[in-house]
């Protein structure tokens, strides 16, 4: 006679084991490669400048040769604003950061997309998260206040500590 089904208690252990092995196994294939954490819009007062950026965790190593392509809404309209990134062995923050921005508006969202592609360019991951300013770019000066590392004030420098 032959029993299948296991039974007692050494069937439950057998299958209690090859659930958690199962459960173990899919929990590592769904962790995402990457999460966006925080970031928005800086704004420079002393150069009169706002740049947008965020920062990227990468959570487990993505095959070699993949890059990070970050693309910003333009805040100036036109094309978004694209960064790519190689990912560098051993390396687990990124931080993508946009050149200087033209027509930054408060309360307007704006939507960044980090797509993780590998060396041939298939995309192996996707994230969409907006941001929103709290105050808009006609708060910043038209022309640097400062100049240099020692922040030595410009000629509208001097003029708006004047008044």
């Amino acid at each position: 006679m032959v029993r299948t089904g296991g039974g007692g208690v050494a069937g439950w252990s057998v299958t209690l084991i090859a659930a958690v092995a199962v459960l173990a196994v899919t929990a590592c294939q769904e962790e995402p490669y990457a999460v966006v954490g925080g970031g928005g819009f800086i704004f420079n007062y002393r150069i009169g400048e706002a740049t947008w950026g965020t920062v990227v965790d990468l959570r487990r190593e993505p095959p070699a040769g993949a890059v990070l392509h970050a693309s910003f809404d333009n805040p100036a309209g036109g094309p978004p604003i694209i960064v790519a990134m190689p990912v560098e062995p051993g390396v687990k923050r990124y931080r993508p950061t946009t050149g200087p921005l033209e027509g930054v508006e408060a309360g307007k969202p704006y939507r960044f997309v980090l797509e993780i592609k590998d060396a041939e360019g298939k995309v192996l991951e996707r994230h969409e998260k907006t941001y929103v300013s709290d105050i808009g770019q006609e708060r910043l000066p038209d022309q640097p206040l400062t100049t240099g590392p020692g922040y030595a004030r410009t000629p509208a420098g001097e003029a708006l500590i004047r008044k």
